[in-house]
Protein backbone atom coordinates (compact mmCIF):
# COMPACT_ATOMS: atom_id res chain seq x y z
CA UNK A 1 0.00 0.00 0.00
CA UNK A 2 1.38 3.42 -0.92
CA UNK A 3 0.82 6.63 0.96
CA UNK A 4 -1.42 9.33 -0.43
CA UNK A 5 -0.50 12.96 -0.98
CA UNK A 6 -1.68 14.75 2.15
CA UNK A 7 -1.94 18.56 2.23
CA UNK A 8 -0.53 19.78 5.54
CA UNK A 9 -0.36 23.56 5.52
CA UNK A 10 -3.39 25.44 6.84
CA UNK A 11 -3.13 28.17 4.23
CA UNK A 12 -5.73 28.10 1.51
CA UNK A 13 -8.53 26.84 3.75
CA UNK A 14 -11.86 28.14 2.51
CA UNK A 15 -13.25 30.75 4.92
CA UNK A 16 -16.59 28.98 4.92
CA UNK A 17 -15.12 25.62 5.88
CA UNK A 18 -16.96 24.42 8.94
CA UNK A 19 -15.13 22.14 11.37
CA UNK A 20 -16.24 19.72 13.92
CA UNK A 21 -13.99 17.45 16.31
CA UNK A 22 -12.05 15.43 20.10
CA UNK A 23 -13.88 14.37 21.51
CA UNK A 24 -16.24 14.48 18.57
CA UNK A 25 -19.44 12.74 17.57
CA UNK A 26 -20.79 12.63 14.04
CA UNK A 27 -24.32 13.90 13.64
CA UNK A 28 -27.29 14.43 15.90
CA UNK A 29 -27.95 10.68 15.77
CA UNK A 30 -24.30 10.23 16.64
CA UNK A 31 -22.69 6.95 15.78
CA UNK A 32 -20.39 7.41 18.75
CA UNK A 33 -23.26 6.17 20.88
CA UNK A 34 -23.95 3.16 18.67
CA UNK A 35 -22.58 -0.34 18.96
CA UNK A 36 -21.18 -2.13 15.91
CA UNK A 37 -24.44 -4.06 15.73
CA UNK A 38 -26.22 -0.77 15.08
CA UNK A 39 -24.22 -0.17 11.92
CA UNK A 40 -26.19 0.19 8.72
CA UNK A 41 -28.54 2.56 6.97
CA UNK A 42 -29.66 5.21 9.43
CA UNK A 43 -30.62 8.45 7.72
CA UNK A 44 -31.72 10.25 4.58
CA UNK A 45 -30.65 13.83 4.07
CA UNK A 46 -29.72 16.26 1.32
CA UNK A 47 -26.55 17.51 -0.27
CA UNK A 48 -25.65 21.17 -0.44
CA UNK A 49 -27.40 21.38 -3.83
CA UNK A 50 -30.57 19.73 -2.46
CA UNK A 51 -30.13 16.25 -3.91
CA UNK A 52 -31.36 13.43 -1.69
CA UNK A 53 -28.66 11.27 -0.17
CA UNK A 54 -28.71 8.22 2.05
CA UNK A 55 -26.13 7.81 4.79
CA UNK A 56 -24.96 4.74 6.64
CA UNK A 57 -22.84 4.57 9.77
CA UNK A 58 -20.53 2.10 11.45
CA UNK A 59 -18.22 2.13 14.44
CA UNK A 60 -15.36 -0.09 15.57
CA UNK A 61 -12.08 0.06 17.50
CA UNK A 62 -8.61 0.48 16.04
CA UNK A 63 -5.30 2.04 17.11
CA UNK A 64 -6.41 1.69 20.73
CA UNK A 65 -9.34 4.06 20.25
CA UNK A 66 -12.80 4.29 18.76
CA UNK A 67 -13.38 4.83 15.05
CA UNK A 68 -16.57 6.24 13.53
CA UNK A 69 -17.34 6.13 9.84
CA UNK A 70 -20.26 7.63 7.93
CA UNK A 71 -20.75 7.02 4.21
CA UNK A 72 -23.17 8.72 1.80
CA UNK A 73 -24.68 7.94 -1.59
CA UNK A 74 -26.75 10.22 -3.82
CA UNK A 75 -29.78 7.93 -3.81
CA UNK A 76 -32.93 7.17 -1.84
CA UNK A 77 -31.18 4.24 -0.16
CA UNK A 78 -27.62 3.15 0.30
CA UNK A 79 -26.11 -0.09 -0.94
CA UNK A 80 -25.16 -1.98 2.25
CA UNK A 81 -22.42 -3.84 0.40
CA UNK A 82 -20.83 -0.52 -0.55
CA UNK A 83 -20.76 0.55 3.09
CA UNK A 84 -19.24 -2.79 4.05
CA UNK A 85 -16.51 -2.36 1.42
CA UNK A 86 -15.66 1.12 2.69
CA UNK A 87 -15.50 -0.11 6.29
CA UNK A 88 -13.30 -3.03 5.25
CA UNK A 89 -10.93 -0.61 3.53
CA UNK A 90 -10.79 1.59 6.65
CA UNK A 91 -10.11 -1.38 8.91
CA UNK A 92 -7.39 -2.64 6.57
CA UNK A 93 -5.58 0.71 6.48
CA UNK A 94 -5.79 1.28 10.23
CA UNK A 95 -4.51 -2.25 10.90
CA UNK A 96 -1.50 -1.55 8.68
CA UNK A 97 -0.88 1.77 10.45
CA UNK A 98 -0.90 -0.04 13.78
CA UNK A 99 1.38 -2.81 12.54
CA UNK A 100 4.00 -0.41 11.20
CA UNK A 101 3.77 2.79 13.27
CA UNK A 102 2.91 1.72 16.83
CA UNK A 103 5.45 2.54 19.54
CA UNK A 104 3.93 -0.22 21.68
CA UNK A 105 4.39 -3.17 19.30
CA UNK A 106 7.73 -4.97 19.46
CA UNK A 107 7.33 -6.03 15.82
CA UNK A 108 6.47 -2.62 14.32
CA UNK A 109 8.71 -0.77 11.90
CA UNK A 110 8.78 2.18 14.30
CA UNK A 111 10.08 0.02 17.15
CA UNK A 112 12.80 -1.41 14.90
CA UNK A 113 13.84 2.08 13.84
CA UNK A 114 13.96 3.29 17.45
CA UNK A 115 16.10 0.32 18.48
CA UNK A 116 18.52 1.05 15.65
CA UNK A 117 18.70 4.81 16.28
CA UNK A 118 21.62 6.35 14.42
CA UNK A 119 21.41 3.96 11.46
CA UNK A 120 19.21 3.73 8.40
CA UNK A 121 16.32 1.24 8.67
CA UNK A 122 14.06 0.04 5.87
CA UNK A 123 10.42 0.72 6.76
CA UNK A 124 6.99 0.75 5.17
CA UNK A 125 5.80 3.62 2.95
CA UNK A 126 3.15 4.44 5.57
CA UNK A 127 5.78 5.05 8.25
CA UNK A 128 7.87 7.09 5.81
CA UNK A 129 4.85 9.28 5.13
CA UNK A 130 4.01 9.65 8.81
CA UNK A 131 7.59 10.62 9.67
CA UNK A 132 7.53 13.18 6.86
CA UNK A 133 4.36 14.61 8.40
CA UNK A 134 6.03 14.66 11.83
CA UNK A 135 9.03 16.52 10.40
CA UNK A 136 6.69 19.03 8.78
CA UNK A 137 4.94 19.47 12.15
CA UNK A 138 8.24 20.13 13.93
CA UNK A 139 9.34 22.64 11.33
CA UNK A 140 5.96 24.38 11.20
CA UNK A 141 5.97 24.89 14.98
CA UNK A 142 9.71 25.50 15.42
CA UNK A 143 10.07 22.30 17.42
CA UNK A 144 7.06 22.78 19.72
CA UNK A 145 5.60 19.59 18.26
CA UNK A 146 8.65 17.34 18.50
CA UNK A 147 8.60 13.73 17.22
CA UNK A 148 11.75 12.84 19.21
CA UNK A 149 10.10 12.72 22.64
CA UNK A 150 9.79 8.95 22.82
CA UNK A 151 12.55 8.54 25.41
CA UNK A 152 10.91 11.13 27.69
CA UNK A 153 7.53 9.41 27.53
CA UNK A 154 9.11 6.04 28.28
CA UNK A 155 11.03 7.52 31.23
CA UNK A 156 7.77 9.00 32.50
CA UNK A 157 6.16 5.57 32.42
CA UNK A 158 4.27 5.79 29.13
CA UNK A 159 5.97 2.68 27.77
CA UNK A 160 2.84 0.68 26.97
CA UNK A 161 -0.66 1.31 25.64
CA UNK A 162 -2.68 3.64 27.82
CA UNK A 163 -5.12 0.83 28.62
CA UNK A 164 -2.19 -1.05 30.21
CA UNK A 165 -0.65 1.99 31.89
CA UNK A 166 -0.75 2.12 35.68
CA UNK A 167 0.20 4.80 38.16
CA UNK A 168 3.25 3.96 40.25
CA UNK A 169 5.39 5.36 43.05
CA UNK A 170 8.58 4.53 41.13
CA UNK A 171 10.71 7.64 40.56
CA UNK A 172 10.92 9.13 37.09
CA UNK A 173 14.43 8.82 35.65
CA UNK A 174 14.47 11.67 33.14
CA UNK A 175 17.54 12.34 30.98
CA UNK A 176 19.91 14.85 32.60
CA UNK A 177 20.19 16.73 29.32
CA UNK A 178 18.25 16.66 26.11
CA UNK A 179 19.05 18.01 22.67
CA UNK A 180 15.99 20.02 21.65
CA UNK A 181 17.21 20.15 18.06
CA UNK A 182 17.48 16.35 17.72
CA UNK A 183 14.47 16.28 15.38
CA UNK A 184 16.57 18.13 12.80
CA UNK A 185 18.74 15.00 12.57
CA UNK A 186 15.72 12.80 11.80
CA UNK A 187 16.14 11.77 8.18
CA UNK A 188 13.78 10.24 5.64
CA UNK A 189 14.46 8.67 2.26
CA UNK A 190 12.32 6.47 0.00
CA UNK A 191 11.62 3.28 1.94
CA UNK A 192 13.79 4.08 4.96
CA UNK A 193 14.31 6.41 7.93
CA UNK A 194 17.12 7.23 10.36
CA UNK A 195 16.21 8.10 13.94
CA UNK A 196 18.75 10.43 15.61
CA UNK A 197 21.27 8.64 17.82
CA UNK A 198 20.13 8.69 21.45
CA UNK A 199 16.53 9.52 20.51
CA UNK A 200 13.29 7.61 20.09
CA UNK A 201 10.32 8.58 17.96
CA UNK A 202 6.80 9.06 19.26
CA UNK A 203 4.37 10.04 16.50
CA UNK A 204 1.33 10.60 18.67
CA UNK A 205 0.98 14.26 17.69
CA UNK A 206 0.26 13.34 14.06
CA UNK A 207 -0.47 9.60 14.17
CA UNK A 208 -4.25 9.31 14.44
CA UNK A 209 -4.76 12.34 12.25
CA UNK A 210 -2.47 10.96 9.56
CA UNK A 211 -4.35 7.65 9.74
CA UNK A 212 -7.68 9.45 9.27
CA UNK A 213 -6.20 11.27 6.27
CA UNK A 214 -5.07 7.99 4.71
CA UNK A 215 -8.50 6.44 5.13
CA UNK A 216 -10.36 9.45 3.74
CA UNK A 217 -8.12 9.80 0.69
CA UNK A 218 -8.22 6.05 0.04
CA UNK A 219 -12.03 6.08 0.13
CA UNK A 220 -12.07 8.81 -2.51
CA UNK A 221 -9.50 7.03 -4.67
CA UNK A 222 -11.03 3.56 -4.40
CA UNK A 223 -14.79 4.20 -4.24
CA UNK A 224 -15.43 7.92 -4.94
CA UNK A 225 -18.19 8.18 -2.32
CA UNK A 226 -18.59 11.03 0.18
CA UNK A 227 -17.65 10.00 3.70
CA UNK A 228 -16.37 11.28 7.01
CA UNK A 229 -14.17 9.41 9.47
CA UNK A 230 -13.32 10.04 13.10
CA UNK A 231 -10.29 8.31 14.61
CA UNK A 232 -10.42 8.92 18.34
CA UNK A 233 -12.29 12.18 17.73
CA UNK A 234 -9.96 13.49 15.00
CA UNK A 235 -12.25 14.01 12.02
CA UNK A 236 -11.48 14.08 8.28
CA UNK A 237 -13.91 14.55 5.39
CA UNK A 238 -13.62 12.47 2.22
CA UNK A 239 -14.86 14.99 -0.35
CA UNK A 240 -16.12 14.00 -3.78
CA UNK A 241 -16.18 16.77 -6.41
CA UNK A 242 -19.71 17.65 -7.44
CA UNK A 243 -21.34 16.23 -4.30
CA UNK A 244 -21.27 18.97 -1.64
CA UNK A 245 -21.93 17.51 1.80
CA UNK A 246 -22.34 18.94 5.28
CA UNK A 247 -21.58 16.66 8.23
CA UNK A 248 -22.95 17.64 11.69
CA UNK A 249 -20.29 17.22 14.36
CA UNK A 250 -20.26 17.95 18.09
CA UNK A 251 -16.89 18.88 19.59
CA UNK A 252 -15.82 18.81 23.24
CA UNK A 253 -12.61 18.58 25.29
CA UNK A 254 -13.19 14.88 26.03
CA UNK A 255 -15.87 12.21 25.90
CA UNK A 256 -17.19 13.08 29.35
CA UNK A 257 -17.85 16.65 28.20
CA UNK A 258 -19.88 15.81 25.09
CA UNK A 259 -23.11 16.48 26.96
CA UNK A 260 -21.86 19.68 28.58
CA UNK A 261 -23.23 22.56 26.50
CA UNK A 262 -21.00 25.01 28.40
CA UNK A 263 -17.86 23.68 26.68
CA UNK A 264 -19.18 21.61 23.75
CA UNK A 265 -20.15 23.04 20.36
CA UNK A 266 -22.13 21.84 17.34
CA UNK A 267 -20.56 22.52 13.98
CA UNK A 268 -21.06 21.51 10.35
CA UNK A 269 -17.95 20.08 8.71
CA UNK A 270 -17.91 20.47 4.94
CA UNK A 271 -14.24 20.14 4.03
CA UNK A 272 -10.82 19.33 5.42
CA UNK A 273 -10.32 18.19 8.98
CA UNK A 274 -10.62 19.08 12.63
CA UNK A 275 -8.66 17.76 15.60
CA UNK A 276 -8.55 18.40 19.32
CA UNK A 277 -5.65 17.91 21.71
CA UNK A 278 -6.60 17.56 25.37
CA UNK A 279 -4.78 16.99 28.66
CA UNK A 280 -7.78 15.55 30.51
CA UNK A 281 -7.89 11.95 29.31
CA UNK A 282 -4.42 10.34 29.16
CA UNK A 283 -3.12 11.03 32.67
CA UNK A 284 -1.14 8.96 35.17
CA UNK A 285 1.02 9.38 38.29
CA UNK A 286 4.68 8.38 38.53
CA UNK A 287 6.92 9.11 41.48
CA UNK A 288 4.36 11.47 42.98
CA UNK A 289 4.15 13.58 39.81
CA UNK A 290 1.04 13.70 37.65
CA UNK A 291 1.84 13.27 33.98
CA UNK A 292 -0.13 13.52 30.78
CA UNK A 293 0.87 12.68 27.23
CA UNK A 294 1.45 16.21 25.89
CA UNK A 295 5.08 17.11 26.65
CA UNK A 296 6.57 20.58 26.35
CA UNK A 297 9.93 19.93 24.63
CA UNK A 298 11.31 23.15 26.12
CA UNK A 299 10.95 21.86 29.69
CA UNK A 300 10.77 18.07 29.16
CA UNK A 301 7.69 18.13 31.38
CA UNK A 302 3.93 17.94 30.76
CA UNK A 303 2.45 21.14 29.38
CA UNK A 304 0.97 23.61 31.85
CA UNK A 305 -2.69 23.65 32.67
CA UNK A 306 -3.76 26.88 30.94
CA UNK A 307 -5.87 24.99 28.39
CA UNK A 308 -8.05 21.97 28.98
CA UNK A 309 -8.19 21.38 25.24
CA UNK A 310 -7.37 23.04 21.94
CA UNK A 311 -9.25 22.39 18.70
CA UNK A 312 -7.91 23.40 15.28
CA UNK A 313 -9.07 23.26 11.67
CA UNK A 314 -6.80 22.43 8.71
CA UNK A 315 -6.91 20.79 5.27
CA UNK A 316 -5.56 17.55 6.78
CA UNK A 317 -6.04 15.86 10.11
CA UNK A 318 -2.28 15.56 10.63
CA UNK A 319 -1.97 19.33 10.32
CA UNK A 320 -4.99 19.97 12.55
CA UNK A 321 -3.45 17.71 15.21
CA UNK A 322 -0.18 19.60 14.89
CA UNK A 323 -1.78 22.98 15.49
CA UNK A 324 -3.92 21.72 18.38
CA UNK A 325 -0.89 20.20 20.13
CA UNK A 326 1.14 23.36 19.59
CA UNK A 327 -1.66 25.35 21.23
CA UNK A 328 -1.43 23.27 24.40
CA UNK A 329 2.35 23.64 24.50
CA UNK A 330 2.24 27.41 23.96
CA UNK A 331 -0.17 28.03 26.82
CA UNK A 332 -1.11 31.71 27.07
CA UNK A 333 0.90 32.49 23.94
CA UNK A 334 -1.33 30.21 21.86
CA UNK A 335 -3.94 32.92 21.31
CA UNK A 336 -1.63 35.43 19.56
CA UNK A 337 0.14 32.58 17.75
CA UNK A 338 -3.10 31.29 16.21
CA UNK A 339 -4.06 34.86 15.29
CA UNK A 340 -0.72 35.53 13.60
CA UNK A 341 -0.82 32.23 11.70
CA UNK A 342 -4.44 32.65 10.59
CA UNK A 343 -5.40 29.26 12.03
CA UNK A 344 -9.03 28.61 13.07
CA UNK A 345 -8.80 27.44 16.69
CA UNK A 346 -11.06 27.02 19.71
CA UNK A 347 -9.45 26.83 23.16
CA UNK A 348 -11.21 25.63 26.32
CA UNK A 349 -9.51 26.91 29.47
CA UNK A 350 -9.00 25.00 32.69
CA UNK A 351 -11.72 27.21 34.16
CA UNK A 352 -14.15 26.34 31.35
CA UNK A 353 -13.76 29.69 29.60
CA UNK A 354 -13.70 29.55 25.81
CA UNK A 355 -11.43 31.61 23.56
CA UNK A 356 -11.45 31.49 19.77
CA UNK A 357 -8.99 32.76 17.20
CA UNK A 358 -10.08 35.42 14.69
CA UNK A 359 -10.09 32.82 11.90
CA UNK A 360 -12.51 30.68 13.94
CA UNK A 361 -14.74 33.61 14.83
CA UNK A 362 -15.18 34.79 11.25
CA UNK A 363 -14.87 31.55 9.30
CA UNK A 364 -16.56 28.86 11.36
CA UNK A 365 -20.30 28.36 11.63
CA UNK A 366 -20.84 27.36 15.24
CA UNK A 367 -24.54 26.91 15.81
CA UNK A 368 -24.10 28.65 19.15
CA UNK A 369 -22.80 31.99 17.89
CA UNK A 370 -19.24 32.81 18.82
CA UNK A 371 -18.64 36.49 19.56
CA UNK A 372 -15.75 38.26 21.23
CA UNK A 373 -13.86 35.01 21.70
CA UNK A 374 -16.58 33.53 23.89
CA UNK A 375 -19.29 31.01 23.13
CA UNK A 376 -22.62 32.74 23.69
Amino acid sequence: MTTASIALDHRGVSPDAHPGSKSATLGADSIAHRTPADSGQDARRRTGDDRTVATAASSFRALGTYVELRVAEVADSIDPTATARVEHLAREILAEVDATCSRFRVDSDLTRANRAAGTWVEVSPILVGMVQAALWAAGETDGLVDPCLGELLVAAGYDRTFAELQSTTEPTQLPAQRDRSAWRDLHVAPGRIRVPHGSALDLGAVGKGYAADLVALSIIERYAVPAVISVGGDVRVAEVPGIPMSWPVRIAPDLAALGDDAVAADIDLTTGAIATSSITARRWVRGGTQWHHVIDPRTARPTGGRWRSVTALAPSCAAANTYATAGLVLGEQAVPWFAAQGIPARLVGADGGIVTSPAWEFGVGERDTVMGGRAC
